[in-house]
């Protein structure tokens, strides 16, 4: 399998909303920037219009003017939006020769969706064993095998956090059972006895319920 990434040739228009869709001006929340190119944003994912990076999310621009007058350029900021898991991803960690390592520490420990990850388990394997064996130098295959593993490290932190609060939730259920068993299962008493110590409980419970209700 030879994996490349599509470039697609984009007309004027496209262009044009390609390098307007990052902005975010001055006094818009990214709530607010996110809502009002949402709806273009997806129409031009589904039809593969989007290139590089954000075919998987899109990093907010603000613009930044040097003097008055200047007609400024777009900064990259710490903003953005992942298809993965439709939200806002925010960091102070920024961006490093044009790779958002806050994007990388996102997938690998917040998102929710697998998107960003396009390859196969055969896939990586064969990719990492061409990698190893020097018979490719692919970009994109490098790329693709570095969210697939960053996928993986999600994986096994969320398998790992739902198993520990499946202990808790069993410990918890243990400890209840435990709390019952010490109310209605006094030390010594018959089977007899236990129903009429537990029926005198209930109508202890039931005489309280009344009188909280007067």
């Amino acid at each position: 399998m030879v994996y490349t990434e599509n470039y697609p040739v984009l007309d004027e228009t496209e262009w044009k909303d390609y390098c307007q869709l990052p902005g975010i001006h001055s006094k818009e929340t990214p709530s607010d920037w996110m809502k009002q190119i949402w709806d273009r944003l997806m129409d031009y994912k589904n039809r593969g219009r989007l290139a590089g990076s954000m075919k998987r999310y899109i990093i907010a621009n603000k613009m930044k003017y040097l003097w008055e007058g200047d007609l400024g350029y777009a900064v990259g900021v710490n903003i953005a939006i992942c298809y993965s898991c439709n939200k806002l991803v925010y960091s102070n960690i920024g961006c490093k020769y044009g790779i958002c390592h806050f994007m990388d520490k996102h997938w690998s420990t917040n998102c929710t969706g697998n998107a960003y990850c396009d390859i196969s388990f055969r896939d990586y394997i064969e990719f990492k064993n061409k990698l190893k064996s020097g018979l490719t130098n692919s970009f994109d295959e490098k790329q693709a095998i570095r969210r697939y593993e960053l996928w993986m490290q999600n994986a096994i932190r969320r398998v790992k956090r739902a198993r520990e609060i499946g202990r808790k939730i069993q410990a918890c259920i243990t400890i209840q059972r435990k709390v019952v068993e010490w109310i209605y299962h006094p030390d010594g008493m018959t089977v007899k006895q236990l129903s009429e110590h537990y029926q005198l409980l209930w109508a202890v419970r039931e005489e309280m319920c009344q009188i909280n209700n007067v």
